[in-house]
């Protein structure tokens, strides 16, 4: 008789603080197994690799087909994560963990409409998905608000705005991001692959559309969200955050699996407008946190804590570019986002143990924190 396991494979939603998971009953041994076995493992590209032989001699599996679709999306390879996840569906409707994740993938890209269509159509089959019910709704108010918004474009951004007063904002927008696009896209050689939808909200719309912390001055969650404090009154905060968020947009690209936070953004912080001089005046304002305690979201920081936080990121990565430069900072963030053991990454790319760079880099910040 044979013998068939469980594996729990993790996947991220948009807008959500955890992972969500999935559950397979995969075959004991043969290209399925090593294939799920190495997506619960985090090891993407192996598992890329995996599920290609097992396809091979089943194209029409389900869970293969799903299986297949989370590592591509792991991978970055956006386009090709949604054709296999929407055969998936096209063979199992049922299959709920693929509507979340097209839904999701959908939503990123800014088709709203589309991600509300897969959520309703799972919802009819699991109506107990409280979870996916609420996104529903959510995405249908933010549609609604969207519907009024007024939209311009640039040759890689796309940007909506609510009306007549916020239209300089906009055109300003496009051009600072245009901009961007050719500085860090020199800087670093990555370029976003897709236009990137780029929405202007006043204060309180930002609020109830992101829900994120007070001190938040931007979101990246597949489109870059900007509050616009009086508008262009502060030109220089104002092309400060959409870098910043831009550069959320780059690292998502290169690694959409993920990155600890410190990483994501330190580069964000080094790499916006005046980023590096902020970075040394804010680092005075509360205790430096080692980097080793910032892998997840800086949201759950005190706040007291956030600007330190970020200004010692910063300087993280300044660092790791003077050490090694933009290119092996760039094969850092591309392995980290395809799984790669993050010790044995950081010491491959940026030569160095993580826990040497990080001693001599809290020592660095630490003094000169001191001496401001």
């Amino acid at each position: 008789m044979r013998l068939f396991g469980v594996i729990v494979v993790l996947f991220v939603l948009a807008g959500s603080a955890a992972a969500q998971s999935v559950s397979l009953v995969v075959p004991p041994a043969g290209p399925a197994r090593e294939a799920f076995q190495a997506l619960e493992d985090g090891r993407f590209k192996d598992a890329e690799a995996a599920f290609a032989r097992a396809l091979a001699s089943a194209p029409d599996d389900p869970a293969l087909l799903l299986g297949a679709g989370i590592t591509a999306r792991r991978l970055g390879q956006t386009q090709r994560s949604r054709e296999l996840l929407t055969r998936t569906l096209q063979i199992d409707p049922a299959l709920t963990p693929a509507s979340q994740l097209l839904g999701t993938m959908l939503y990123e890209a800014g088709d709203v409409e589309g991600a509300i269509r897969v959520f309703e159509a799972a919802l009819v089959r699991a109506p107990d998905q409280a979870r996916m019910q609420a996104r529903v709704e959510e995405w249908r108010n933010e549609a609604a608000l969207h519907d009024g918004f007024r939209r311009t474009r640039g040759g890689h951004f796309l940007v909506l705005f609510e009306g007549p007063a916020e239209e300089a904002a906009a055109a300003a927008a496009v051009d600072i991001l245009e901009s961007a696009y050719a500085r860090i896209g020199d800087f670093l050689q990555t370029y976003p692959r897709e236009p990137i939808t780029v929405v202007l909200y006043t204060q309180q719309q930002f609020r109830d559309v992101t829900r994120t912390p007070g001190w938040s001055g931007g979101l990246f969650d597949g489109r870059i969200r900007l509050p616009i404090r009086g508008g262009l009154s502060d030109m220089r905060e104002f092309e400060r955050v959409l870098t910043h968020e831009y550069v959320h947009a780059l690292v998502h690209g290169v690694a959409a699996g993920g990155v600890p936070a410190w990483l994501n953004e330190g580069l964000a912080a080094a790499l916006e407008t005046g980023g590096t001089e902020r970075a040394r005046t804010d680092l005075a304002r509360g205790a430096v946190v080692p980097l080793s305690q910032l892998d997840r979201s800086f949201a759950s920081l005190p706040p007291a804590a956030v600007p330190a936080a970020y200004a010692g990121s910063a300087l993280a990565v300044l660092g790791i570019l003077e050490r090694v430069g933009a290119s092996r900072l760039m094969g850092l963030v591309g392995d980290l986002g395809a799984g790669a053991d993050f010790e044995r990454a950081f010491t491959s790319w940026v030569q160095v143990p993580f826990a040497d760079f990080e001693r001599d880099w809290l020592e660095g910040v630490r003094a000169a924190a001191a001496r401001r």
